[in-house]
């Protein structure tokens, strides 16, 4: 058996190659898309035999499974900082929403497979991603009730509001460019701005409020 110090070093080790793995698979997924990349193609790309390949990733799928935990994870600890942020409800809905894009953008295979993974990974794999999924648009519901309450907006259905918003921010995923003109994060404030005064907020949401540049 190695020594603690010894087998530490090896699964630091095991860790960053099967990270280097999850990376290149993403960019694989992204230019060929998730049914026209192999997992021979994967162990290709990483310089490994496929039998190689399976001593740190299960398969293709396991694969796609921890990108979109990697994407969830992220997007609910977003959510979760800026419910205990001290501000309104229409500015927490406006810097998840700058949050969200920027993370999309920063995502873009792992993103798209979030996106579209219905269609893409077996049956047994969706209710724990569900229930992610459904924590998430939580907080979005939560807030926009809360605004509406609050007499900051003026909508009829919390969950249609929040299926506008998040049905237009996930498109980013699309079109973004990482070389095009406007970062993530400007793109993630031009949204909020447009959003926030559709849900009827108008002017509420101001630089001085919250920090973005939104006009």
């Amino acid at each position: 058996m190695a020594p603690n110090g010894m087998q530490s070093r090896l699964e630091q080790r095991k860790a960053k190659r099967r990270q280097e793995i999850l990376t290149v698979a993403a960019q694989l997924f992204r230019t060929r898309g998730y049914e026209g990349t192999t997992a021979d193609a994967i162990a290709e790309a990483v310089h490994l035999t496929k039998s190689a390949l399976y001593t740190y990733v299960g398969s293709k799928e396991e694969i796609a499974v921890l990108l979109l935990e990697d994407v969830i994870h992220t997007l609910l600890g977003e959510a979760e900082a800026i419910d205990r942020m001290p501000v309104s409800p229409v500015e927490k809905i406006s810097r998840l929403i700058v949050r969200h894009v920027e993370v999309v953008g920063h995502h873009p295979a792992s993103s798209l497979l979030f996106l579209h993974s219905e269609h893409m990974l077996s049956p047994e794999q969706y209710p724990r991603l569900y229930t992610w999924r459904d924590r998430y648009e939580g907080y979005w519901r939560q807030w926009i009730q809360q605004a509406q309450d609050a007499q900051s907006i003026a909508v009829t259905s919390e969950k249609i509001a929040g299926w506008v918003i998040l049905g237009s921010i996930n498109w980013v995923i699309r079109w973004f460019s990482p070389t095009g003109p406007l970062s993530a994060k400007e793109i993630g404030e031009e949204f909020a701005r447009i959003l926030t005064r559709g849900l009827g907020a108008g002017d509420i949401v101001t630089k001085g409020e919250s920090g973005h540049a939104v006009d």
